[in-house]
Formats: C-alpha cells, structure tokens, sequence
C-alpha cells in the first residue's frame, strides 16, 4: 500500500494524522509506504528517522528532470495494489492518479478543493495564507503568479474545478474524516452513495504526553489553528471582552495575527499570540488552559477538540462542521452557533467562574475520546475501508 500527501504550505493536522496512520499501520506489521510531498517538523523527522518516506512530485513539470521525475513516480505506483491520498495531492497530479489507477485508489478526504470558499461565500485568495507559496512551489513563479491574478483567477478556478470533479469521479473509494465531510462531498461532487466515515485521531506522542502531564491549570482560554478569518478568532476576542478577568492564548500562524493583536488591544483582552508549536510545547499549551476555544466559520472535522480533551479540557466549539460530532453538548463542552458573540461570553462565563462543572466536563471529554478517537481505531477503520 502506498500512502500519498502534499502539505498545502504547512504542516497540521492533516500531515500529522497522515504521518500516524502510517506509523500504526507498521506497527500492525503492514506493508505500506509513505510518500510526502512538504515541510516535515524536527519533532516528526526524530520520530521517523528510521523509515524511508519518499518524496512527491508536482503534477506539472518545470524542467525536464522533473517531467522525468513525475513518469518514474507513476511507473513505481504502479507497483503497488492499493493507494491512499491522504487529504491531499497537488490537482494536477491527482488528476493522472485517478486516471491510471482510479480503481485502487482511496482518497481519504477532509473536504473538496473549493469547499471552504463556497461555505464561507470568500474568494480563497484571501482565506489561504498558503496559497501564494503553495502555488509556486508546485507551478513555478510565473503560473503562480497568473493564477492568482485577477483577470485570469476566474478562468483557472473554473479549469480546476473540472479537473478537480474529473478527478474524483475516477478514486474507487471515498472515505470522509466526518459526517459534515462526507454531506459535504455528495453535495460538491454530485456522488452517488455517501462516502464512509472514518474519524482521525490526535497525534499518539500528544496523548502520552498527556497521560504524563504534570501541568497545573493556568488562567487563559485557548485557540489553536490558523490565524485566518474562517477560523472566526475575532468573534472570541469580541466575546471575551464581556467576560471579567478573560485571558487569550492563539497558538498559530496566519494572515490576520496583527489585526487580531490589533482588535484585542482595542478591546482590552489581554492576548498572547505564539507561533506554531512543537508537539511538546503544544502539549504544554493544552495542559494549562482552562478550556479550549474553537468557534470556526467552516470546520471539516477539527482536530484540536479532542486534543484538548486528551488533556481533560473542555472546549466551547462551532455548530457548522466536524465539531458537533466530537464535542457532546452539555457533557464535554458546549456546541453554539460561531457568530452568537452573547452566547459565546455566556458560555465562557460558565466555563470559567464553575471550577466543577469545568472538571467534570474535562473527565468526560478524556474519557470520550479515548474510547471514540484513538489512532488504533481510526486506523483500523481505515484499513478496513481501504480493503473492503
């Protein structure tokens, strides 16, 4: 089995999940391997120091090397009997993929290539912060740069979108990361049946730091993700301005860290904005919120929910998307509609001014996710899927 990703400019929870799922599947003494296309992380590249994971090619070629170098991936793919893109490849690429090996191929999905444009009605130039380097690294300087002009940004979009649908049309199975997810493929791609589900899971080194955490609660509310405007940070400093004493921690990178910096100044909600985090410090992080935030506009599945539940945090999250199914409203968090700023502060309120309802929430959020979102499982699942 080979195991296919792309970062899309940075490393998170995708490329995290990708690189457990194939660390479990070796551990279950499968024969897979992994082909990585992007940034890997010092913590990452110690862990897998022993395993060989080869690189992927862009679907277009800049050079006669590269042209080269695409024909003897797709010669060494067709090798293996089954392969598993993982998220995502660059579209072009998938577009040969599905092409020649369409019936062994699975894509596990976390969404379609324009699905957060459409559900938060923004142009994706705007709400990518990758965007720009991503498209040079797969098309070169000058495409880049006509693909994002705005005379031309219509046609290409169109272009790719008929690829991008061609494309799935032709995997032999879908499998979503969530409900919402697989509602969100039919709808995006007209499918016939409704894809499985199968959940992710948190990265295994998080939850045993977790079991080892020794952390005592600080006095900060907690977001971790991008810092971009689906992702609906605003809304919480805006809440937090009507809580007494509220405090704000954003672990992430982004296009929008100076406005939200900005709009927290003006409000008088103390902020502490940090880059993203190495898994231990991120584990430090989680340890010592009160609880976590997560009111995202648009949120396929959301990875940081659990991760804070690891740690016995509760999380207050979005009703639109992935969340709803891995927060039990009332029982390990709160669910809420991300533009109520009033509920929100309410919420944030309870959380943070009943020390007993905070913990017992906590409890029950560990306790659920272990049982519903471990790796093993999630890996399992998958390979079940995968060789159905």
């Amino acid at each position: 089995m080979a195991i296919l990703q792309q970062s899309y400019g940075r490393f998170g929870g995708a490329e995290r999940l990708a690189f457990s799922h194939y660390v479990q599947l070796k551990r279950m003494n499968k024969d897979v391997t992994l082909f990585y296309g992007g940034r890997i992380p010092p913590d990452w590249r110690r862990r897998l120091q022993n395993e060989s994971v080869r690189t992927i090619p862009s679907g277009i070629a800049k050079s006669f090397s590269q042209l080269g170098d695409i024909g003897r991936f797709l010669k060494e793919l067709s090798s293996y009997d089954r392969i598993v893109i993982h998220h995502h490849v660059e579209p072009i690429l998938a577009y040969f993929i599905s092409k020649l090996f369409g019936k062994i191929t699975t894509w596990y999905s976390g969404g379609g290539l324009f699905d957060l444009s459409y559900s938060t009605g923004k142009d994706y130039r705007s709400i990518s912060p990758t965007l720009p380097e991503t498209a040079k690294e797969f098309y070169g300087n000058i495409l880049a740069r006509l693909i994002r002009y705005d005379a031309l940004y219509n046609v290409f979009k169109t272009v790719i979108y008929a690829y991008d649908v061609s494309t799935v049309k032709g995997y032999g199975k879908i499998v979503a990361n969530s409900h919402f997810t697989a509602k969100s493929l039919v709808k995006s791609y007209r499918l016939r049946t409704i894809p499985d589900v199968v959940y992710p899971a948190a990265d295994p080194l998080l939850e045993k730091l977790a079991s080892e955490n020794s952390h005592h609660e600080g006095d900060y509310m907690l977001a971790v993700g991008a810092l971009t405007p689906q992702k609906n940070l605003d809304t919480i400093i805006h809440a937090a301005s009507a809580v007494p004493s509220a405090k704000l921690t954003f672990v992430g990178s982004g296009n929008e860290g100076q406005n939200l910096s900005d709009l927290a100044r003006k409000l008088q909600v103390p902020l502490l904005i940090k880059e993203n985090q190495d898994v231990h410090n991120l584990a430090s992080d989680y340890a010592a919120c009160k609880f976590l935030l997560h009111p995202a506009i648009y949120e396929p599945f959301g990875l940081t929910p659990i991760e804070a539940a690891l740690f016995s945090k509760p999380s207050i999250v979005t009703n639109r998307g992935g969340p709803c199914e891995t927060v039990l409203n009332g029982e390990t968090g709160f669910v809420t509609d991300p533009m109520e700023r009033k509920n929100i502060s309410k919420l944030m309120n309870r959380l943070l001014f009943d020390d007993q309802l905070r913990l017992d929430m906590g409890r029950k959020a560990r306790e659920f996710v272990q049982e519903q979102f471990s790796i093993e499982r999630s890996t399992r699942d998958l390979f079940a899927v995968i060789e159905s």
